[in-house]
């Protein structure tokens, strides 16, 4: 019985001797375990921790338990196979992210959705969020956010077992223009992209225009063409087959033609227009500038001929006006138009928008895409108050100085950036001189040159240096001051200093109530304009000595007042009032500027010109629904009548009562253009004697809040001011 047992035990020995002797020759020898491994396998196979393989002549072991899909070959996929021998291929993806309790990929992961959605925060400029999901299908373990093509954000994703997933990036700080986003999802088999979306931001459309340098960059404002024919190819971010209509608010400037997505543009003269572009399977529209350059190649300055310009502010409502390019009468053309940049240095124009310089950056903009020069009516050495000690305490506090120039320059440097080489103008400071004239000394007004201002501020504050010209601590300094900073930081800039009616005390002669453009009532036209004429020459004088036509200044500005004209409740009898004015007192008025106009030897442009006509006009309403016959303005606020356009712009009228046409008929100065026929009047247009006057540019608008407003959906007026610069166009006064 023992043999018996001994010798299975003994072949037991052997056998186990020889696995042993197996196993050292196998697990001592790499290359034995890597010729026998066998090839890994895309096709569903199940590995476990431990496993080995074969992939491009190495051997792998594997990692984590998992079962194989195409992608997540070793090279891949180092997340679930370690090299064991050889050179590993580099791994060029990124690694996925894998556990035990995730679903494993299938394929690339499913297609992401893309949406932006505008986040209404305040800030320093325009925020957006660009969100993205994913409902179902295989997930994505990492993603990134593309803007026009490169990679702007990227992060990892948690596995949702091929179930939903999402993402939501918040975009800051972008300019005006038309961004492109996309969304890539990528795991170990692969990346999937979304369709791509456009984002408008700032005002942008997403029609696009291209071709001759248009929209190079970012997304142009305006487009500067020479005389002849330009081309331009048209398109819509998500429409395949877009098909496109176009207007324009300036036909003698250029013509145009929409052949398929072709845009044919062509420069007929000097100027500038507008187009109004529509895709039309949308609804979606773009304004674009078009500004054409001289025969020689230069770019357009102010108009060659007498031009015509609106307040305007960037709400809705006003947009929406000069947004509706008619026909004829019915257009919204104007050549310039103005805002107000005031209220201070601290707690002004720079506070009131969700972000800092917003009101200049969009004004600058719209008015561009329309057409349209810029004007700003700069009005900080006052703040939230204007009188002659308000201003005198201002330019003698160094701490509010510095903050002015501080303003001033970073206006500057807005309005630059924004306008490139394109014409913007600038009215400065209103009223400021016109109190210093009337109140610094009685009827001998102390000079400029000896009142105090804290013109060192312009230094202590960084805006000039050493290397600039220094000007003395004087109001003469200051303005010189104000003026070389406008000209050194903006050349493309037109300004000129604001001159008051009513700035002079009397030096010359005794002013009555009613103010020195009437005082032609008392002593008759020919005393009475020979004192207009001495006293404007004093006032001009004034100005000239404060360095009002120093370093670069192109105009000087004139306006009236600052609320139409029955504001006062003088409309039953406008000879009571002090603003409504017969002709004789516009001709007077024109006799003022031209002597201000001679004596600075500068253009005049006439600003805060009142909207309000004399009613009943007998001019043709032209827009529907009305029987062509224009609203009567019902003097209550807002709706108050003036005289100011009907002489300007000519117009026939019935004025009622005997006492009005009485008034309204005067004309001791003999003006041809004003003749009566029964119990009508007729001024003719006064734009040639505008010109004559040396006015270059005539800036229609209100002043305070309860004027007659010339612009809104609708405006006060009825139409009647617009639709009357229209008929102006067919013909306008050409400028020397």
């Amino acid at each position: 019985m023992k043999r018996f047992l001994t010798r299975p035990l003994a072949c037991l020995l052997s056998v186990l001797l020889l696995v042993g002797v197996l196993f050292m020759i196998i697990f001592h020898n790499p290359s034995f375990v890597h010729a026998a491994a066998p090839a890994w396998s895309p096709n569903g196979v199940h590995y476990h921790v431990g496993n080995l393989v074969t992939y491009q002549n190495n051997t792998y072991a594997c990692l984590q338990d998992h079962t194989s899909q195409p992608g997540w070959d070793p090279v891949s996929a180092p997340a679930l196979w370690q090299v064991q021998s050889g050179t590993p291929v580099p791994n060029t993806t990124p690694d996925p992210t894998v556990s035990s309790t995730s679903t494993p990929a299938t394929g690339a992961p499913a297609k992401p959705t893309l949406s932006i959605q505008k986040v209404w925060t305040v800030g320093n400029g325009n925020y957006y969020d660009v969100m993205w999901s994913k409902w179902y299908g295989t997930d994505g373990t990492s993603w990134q956010l593309l803007e026009d093509g490169k990679v702007i954000h990227s992060e990892p994703l948690t596995s949702s077992n091929n179930g939903p997933q999402t993402g939501t990036y918040r975009v800051t700080d972008k300019t005006y223009g038309v961004y492109v986003y996309q969304v890539r999802l990528i795991n170990s088999a692969g990346t999937t992209a979304s369709d791509p979306q456009g984002y408008a931001d700032g005002g942008a459309s997403n029609i696009v225009l291209s071709g001759n340098n248009a929209d190079v960059g970012r997304q142009s404002l305006q487009i500067t063409i020479n005389q002849g024919t330009s081309d331009f190819t048209l398109s819509k971010f998500g429409v395949t087959n877009p098909s496109f209509s176009v207007v324009s608010n300036n036909n003698s400037a250029i013509s145009y033609q929409v052949s398929g997505t072709t845009l044919h543009i062509t420069g007929l003269k000097a100027g500038r227009s507008s187009l109004r572009i529509t895709e039309n399977t949308t609804g979606e529209t773009r304004f674009l500038g078009v500004r054409v350059r001289t025969a020689t190649g230069q770019n357009p300055g102010m108009p060659a001929y007498l031009s015509i310009g609106s307040e305007s502010e960037d709400i809705q409502g006003d947009l929406d006006f000069w947004h509706s390019y008619g026909q004829n009468g019915t257009n919204k053309r104007v050549d310039e138009r103005y805002i107000y940049i005031n209220g201070g240095p601290f707690t002004g124009w720079r506070t009131w928008t969700s972000y800092d310089g917003q009101r200049a950056t969009s004004y600058v903009r719209e008015s561009l895409k329309m057409g349209m020069i810029p004007f700003f009516v700069y009005y900080n050495i006052p703040d939230s108050s204007e009188s002659y000690s308000v201003d005198k305490q201002h330019v003698n506090d160094a701490t509010y100085m510095q903050a002015y120039f501080k303003d001033l320059q970073f206006f500057l440097d807005l309005v630059r950036q924004e306008a490139g080489d394109e014409q913007v103008g600038v009215v400065l400071e209103p009223d400021f001189i016109g109190y210093m004239m009337q109140n610094s000394n009685g009827k001998n007004p102390t000079p400029l040159n000896q009142l105090s201002a804290q013109t060192s501020a312009a230094y202590s504050s960084g805006v000039l240096s050493s290397t600039d010209p220094v000007y003395p601590n004087t109001i003469q300094g200051l303005i010189q001051a104000i003026n070389y900073t406008i000209h050194k930081n903006e050349p493309n800039a037109s300004f000129g200093w604001q001159f008051n009616l009513w700035a002079s005390p009397g030096v010359t002669v005794n002013i009555p109530s009613t103010g020195l453009m009437r005082i032609t009532d008392s002593l008759g036209i020919s005393a009475g304009r020979a004192a207009i004429a001495r006293e404007a020459q004093v006032v001009a004088n004034y100005y000239l000595n404060g360095g009002i036509a120093s370093n670069g200044a192109s105009f000087v500005s004139i306006d009236k007042y600052g609320l139409d004209a029955a504001g006062t409740g003088s409309a039953s009898d406008p000879a009571s009032a002090t603003w409504f004015w017969n002709a004789d007192h516009w001709n007077n008025y024109l006799l003022y500027t031209q002597t201000i106009h001679n004596s600075t030897h500068l253009p005049v442009i006439l600003w805060q010109i009142p909207v309000g006509h004399i009613n009943t006009t007998h001019a043709v309403d032209p827009y529907p629904g009305t029987n062509g016959q224009f609203p009567l303005l019902d003097n209550s606020s807002m709706h108050y009548e003036d005289s100011a356009p009907t002489f300007f712009l000519g117009d026939t009228f019935t004025p009622g009562s005997t006492t009005r046409f009485n008034y309204f008929a005067t004309n001791a100065g003999g003006d041809p253009k004003v003749t009566t026929s029964g119990n009508t009047i007729t001024w003719g247009s006064h734009m040639q004697e505008a010109k004559n006057s040396g006015v270059i540019a005539i800036l229609f608008g209100p002043g305070v809040g309860g004027s007659t407003d010339d612009v809104g959906s609708p405006p006060t007026d009825g139409y009647w001011w617009i639709s009357q610069v229209q008929n102006y166009y067919n013909q306008p006064i050409p400028l020397p």
